[in-house]
Order: structure tokens, then sequence, then C-alpha cells
């Protein structure tokens, strides 16, 4: 069967850039998934992207479906036909349903079970010509846009408008339409330095020919090519260049042929924060900033342009230009906000509004305060510094710095506290007191700022959940989510032992209207038993431990447990305990609670009965005695042994109903001490 590459490029109005990478792995995915759905064989496929197009070109790819062969079974011989060998009903419907008017096309299949009726036939592929408009618009239906776009007088939506379409089979043009644009095979160069009639002549020239168009089509190469330059202008500076992979994949979205340039600000603009400088170069410009080799920030900046310029020195100047009145900006807010003292910037966030039901931002220092108080006392630490920490986190949200840069909460409450005199404790807190804040982020370093940090997230999430805001699949404005998150992982990596149930408890107390917190606290476990599936831990496991009679309070203690529980249930003597908690569990399951909870040792018919009570009597001395986890299990293991010859010489379900609730009481006796360590009769055999 021929092959050749097939070469698909939609070429669009500018798109978003932050988007383009994902958009560009969303065609490859979509397009593959559509081949492989039709059965359409292939080697590989290249992607490709830039601000103008996105693109594919897969290799390979087979001109036509493989013949495929139809075989039916219908019914059975003996009913197939009746007693006079006329068709049946079954056979008849049978025979319609294969598009069959006459009888004669259908075969007979002699089976070790009997014989059948079969139908046999032969469907000839499609050709890759009559498939592609398929192939087409099952792709980009399904492209993962956040927003989409109409224009014209069309009501079609796409992510942005669409200016040209080339789809071309080795070099033959494949006749399909997108978005009122007809395939051809021209393609378009750089804007303003390329043709914009390009001719393809064959799929495989595609990259070179735009290449000379000055158009780097491969995303990753234009991306590789930009980090180069980047690092090599920050050498030729006298720096090192902080690498931004987010930045990155921005501007390697922005333009089609990169080009690197450096520019100077006035160094008398470092003696701002740091954070705000870089904040106004990143996101304002999209500027790459360097520093020395004492990490110190160099008073130059980096940027990529999309033209080869006859005078770069020009389009460096205006650069400059832009670039001054916005760190111009920063010095005056960040001086404005140092003369202002904290306390008047404190008073200030009553008049900010949290939530409408939940009071003002001021409401909320006060509530963070104390409960970070609570949570230093309960792990043995000095709370003062959390309690002021507490107070002085959100007084940067009146700020003018923050005003301007909003990336900078948190970052710039600290300089502005430590300008002010507070303790290192409370200045670090205040810095790290949003962490983690994505997926992947540092925590809070010190003990004070996981306190912080907790409460913080806590407040949000217990009163939040107190006015019926749960998050929803689609809707979740205060990030609920990731800050159940963070509340888990500040729990576990940091190792302490915060007790979750009281701590919310504690929360739900610092507000104006009583708050229940139990489906906060299983929404957190629900956290909680995501991220172990997704640290590798195995789900019956970690269920086993959720679902044990007692909630988890203590997240630490409770992942210990999930790792004892592993490494058990590996042991020869697992099997049989966890073995005896099923059946025990399906008894009681399928059993009428009775009015009797206590065991009556005088209604004991048979030996195995009071070997299995003076057993749980052991057991629960152990219990008592508070041994580990560990070691409680293995002792329990060794109720399996009774339980067993238990189950052999006694009937449960006696038809003696006195008899019958004793055994029962006997059985959940057991099963309800096995089950204050893990319910083992969740895990999988």
């Amino acid at each position: 069967m021929a092959s050749n590459p097939l070469l698909i490029e939609i070429g669009t109005q500018e798109l978003p850039p932050k988007s383009l990478k994902t958009l560009m792995n969303g065609l490859s995915r979509e397009v593959a998934a559509q081949l492989d759905a039709l059965q359409l064989p292939y080697q590989e496929i290249e992607s490709y992207a830039t601000p103008r197009r996105l693109a594919v070109k897969i290799n390979g790819l087979a001109s036509r479906q493989a013949d495929q062969k139809v075989e039916r079974k219908g019914p059975s011989l003996t009913a197939a036909y009746d007693s006079e060998g006329n068709p049946s009903k079954a056979l008849l419907g049978f025979a319609k349903s294969c598009g069959l008017e006459q009888l004669g096309s259908l075969e007979t299949l002699e089976t070790d079970k009997g014989a059948w009726v079969i139908y046999r036939s032969s469907i000839s592929g499609k050709h890759l010509e009559d498939l592609i408009q398929t192939i087409l618009d099952g792709s980009i239906s399904k492209l993962p846009i956040a927003k989409k776009m109409r224009w014209g007088s069309s009501k079609d939506e796409f992510v942005r408008p669409v200016e040209w379409l080339l789809v071309l089979y080795g070099s033959t043009v494949l006749a399909s339409s997108l978005y009122g644009k007809d395939a051809d095979r021209f393609t378009r160069g750089h804007r303003y330095m390329g043709e914009q009639h390009c001719s393809v002549n064959h799929a495989n020239d595609y990259e070179a020919l735009l290449s000379a168009e000055k158009v780097q089509v491969n995303f990753q190469q234009r991306r590789d090519q930009i980090l180069n330059q980047l690092e090599l202008e920050a050498t030729r500076l006298g720096g090192v260049l902080t690498k931004d992979e987010a930045l990155l994949d921005e501007v390697t979205g922005l333009v089609e042929w990169p080009v690197v340039l450096s520019g100077t600000f006035a160094a008398s603009f470092l003696d701002v924060p740091e954070e705000a400088l870089i904040s106004a170069m990143r996101e304002h410009q999209r500027y790459f900033h360097i520093r020395n080799k004492n990490a110190a920030l160099l008073p130059h900046f980096l940027t990529v342009t999309n033209i080869e310029s006859l005078d770069p020195p020009t389009i460096i100047k205006g650069n400059e230009r832009v670039i001054t009145p916005r760190l111009t900006d920063a010095a005056f807010f960040y001086n404005k906000d140092v003369a202002s003292p904290l306390d008047e910037r404190l008073q200030k966030l009553a008049n900010v509004v949290f939530q409408n039901e939940l009071g003002s931002f001021l409401d909320k220092a006060n509530r963070i305060s104390t409960l970070a108080g609570f949570i230093a006392t309960a792990i043995g630490i000095d709370p003062e510094p959390a309690r002021r920490a507490g107070l002085l986190a959100k007084t940067d949200l009146v700020s003018q710095m923050v005003g301007e840069f909003p990336d900078l909460q948190g970052i710039m409450g600290a300089y502005y506290a430590q300008q002010a005199g507070e303790g290192d404790a409370v200045v670090i807190a205040i810095r790290e007191h949003y962490q983690p804040s994505f997926a992947g982020d540092e925590l809070p370093s010190s003990d004070i700022a996981c306190c912080l940090a907790l409460a913080d997230k806590m407040d949000t999430l217990v009163g939040l959940f107190g006015i019926g805001r749960p998050p929803t699949g689609s809707k979740d404005p205060f990030a609920l989510r990731r800050q159940a998150l963070g509340i888990v992982r500040i729990c576990i990596e940091k190792n302490q032992p915060f007790d979750l149930v009281k701590i919310a408890a504690h929360s739900a107390s610092l507000f104006a209207t009583a708050f229940n917190t139990d489906e906060l606290l299983e929404y957190i476990r629900d956290r909680f038993e995501n991220w172990l599936v997704d640290q590798g831990r195995p789900l019956d496991v970690i269920r086993a431990i959720r679902h044990r009679s007692h909630k988890i309070h203590d997240l630490p203690a409770a992942v210990a447990d999930i790792e004892a529980l592993i490494e058990f249930r590996s042991r020869p003597e697992a099997i049989q305990l966890i073995l005896a908690q099923k059946r025990i569990q399906k008894i009681l399951d399928k059993s009428a609670p009775g009015d009797q909870d206590t065991v009556d040792e005088a209604l004991f018919q048979h030996p195995s009965e009071h070997a299995l009570y003076e057993q749980i009597l052991v057991l629960q001395e152990i219990e008592a005695s508070h041994h580990g986890f560990s070691q409680r299990l293995t002792e329990f293991a060794a109720s399996s042994g009774p339980l067993e010859l238990y189950f052999e010489h006694v009937m449960v379900m006696d038809e003696n109903q006195a008899l019958r609730q004793n055994r029962l009481a006997t059985l959940s006796l057991l099963r309800n001490m096995v089950i204050k360590m893990a319910n083992l009769s969740i895990l999988q055999n």
C-alpha cells in the first residue's frame, strides 16, 4: 500500500501565546486519534506552531484503509429453520440486519458446540482523499480551546479567525475545507521578512521553505534558539540568565524568527525590591532578567524580537524608553508604601471585602491571627510571632505596589514588615503564607510560616464551606482545591502533628455564625487520598486506613499507618486476617442488627467459641497497651487461627435467636477492634 507524508497547516490571525503549545500538542493528539479510529497506518507525527499557524506532518501515512473482512454470527442452525425447512423469524431478522434480501449469501459454520448461520463479506477500504474532511473536522472540534471567537458573518467558532488552509499529501492537494477556506498548497512566510504567497511543492519541503522565508516553524527548535541566544547575551553582559520556563514558552509563542537584544535601565532602580522590578519586566514587557555571579540583579534586560532589524540600537532604545516609566512607577509606589505605618494599613483592610457573607479582610486578619496562634500553641512553639504575622499578612493588599503588581502579594508585605522592624519570624511567615500556591510549589520554610499558611487556608475553606460555597466541577473562584491540597502537603511534608479536626473546629468558632466542618474535613481527606494515589500508594490500602472507625485527624500519622499496612499485607499471616475480616463483614452486613451488643459466655456451646472469646480478651489487653500499629497488626493476625476453627464448628446464623445474636455480637466485637486500626475488609485480595 502506497504511503506519503500528509501536511496540514491551519493559518490564522495571531494565536494566544500562552496557549500555543497546548494547541499544538492538542492538534497532534487529535489527528492521531482520528487516524487510529479510521485505521489509517502511519509512522510518526511531527507538530509545528507559530503565532500565525498550527500544523502537523504525518509521515508514512497510508493512502487508503486496508480492506476489511466482516464475519457475523447469526442464529444456530436449529433455530434458523423450522421443521419444514422454512426460514425462521430469527434468520430473516439476521439477514435484514446484514442488508441481505436473499438468504443465498449466508453460510453455515460447524463448531464443537453445533452449527451456526454466519455472514461473511469484505468491505473495501476508503481512500485518504475521501477521509480527509472527516480527519479535519474531527480533530478541530476537540482542540482544547479555552475561549472561542467568531468573525465576519459566519457562525463558525475557533480560537482565532482562519485565513488559509494547506492540505498536502506528498505533492497532491487534498480537496477539503475549514471555516470557509478551501485547501491549497500555499503558505505564508514571515509577516515582514518573507513572502506572503509561498507554494509548497511537497510536504517534505515545508520546514526548509518556511525557514527560507524567515519562519522557524518548529516550536521546540525555536524555543531552543531563543534560550541559546539569551544565555549567550547574558554571558556577554557578564551575568547569568535566570531561566523562566513559562516565560520562555510564552515568548516562543510570540515570535516566528527570534532575535534576542539587550537593554539597560538606571542602576538607581535596584534600590527597589527586585521582585517588583522583575514583575514589571516580565509581566508587562516579557523581558528576561539576569544576575551576577553573586545572584544580585543586574540593571539589564533581555528581550526577544520577531525581526532582524537593520538598526538594533533603535529597537533597544524603544524598549528602554518603555520600561523606564514602569520602573519609575514601581519606585514611587514602594517609597509611598514604606512611609505608611503598618497599623494604619491594617485598619484600611476594613474597607476591603473578603467575601460578602464572611466580612472584610480585617475580619479575616483577626481570625487567622487567632487561629495561627492556636496552631502554634498546639505544636509547642511560641504563638506570639504567629499571631503578629497573621494580623499583618494581608496589609499589603491595600498598598499601592500590590495594587499595581498583584502577583507581589505577600512578598511586598514581607518587605514592609521588615522596614517596620518586625522580627525575622514574622517577616518570613508573611512572605511565605500563600505557599504552596501551585502544584509543585515550595512549602513554607519555618514552623511559624506553616502555622500561618494553615490558618489562612483553613479560614478560607471553613468560611466558604460554611456558607455553602464549596467548589464545583466548573467553578472554584477561591481556589479551594488548591488550598485544601496545600494543607495536605504542609501537614505531611512538614511531618508536624497538626490535628485537622481541632484546627477546623477552632477556625469555625471564630466566625459569627456556627459552621459545621464535617463536609470540609471529608473534602480535605479526599484531597489527601488523591495526593497519596498520585504518589503511588495503593488506593485500597489508603481507604482501609481512611475508613477505619475513627476519622483521620493527623495526616502524617495516617501516612505512617498506610506504609505499615502496605508492608504488613505482603506477609503470609496477613492474608488469613484480611480474609477473616472480609468474611466477618459479609456476615454482619447481611444480618439485621440485634438488641444484644454484649457477649454472654453462658451461651457458648462449642470449645471454639471459648477459644475465640479468650483470644478477643487478649487482643483487648493488647489494644489497651498502646503498642505500635505494626505490632498490633501482627498480634491481631494471631486471631485468625481461633477464628478459622470457630467458623468450622459453629453455625453463626443459628435458628435459635439468642445463640445467633450472641455469635453475631462475638464477631462484631472482634470486627470493631480490628476496624479501629484499619478496615481490612476494603483490601483487595
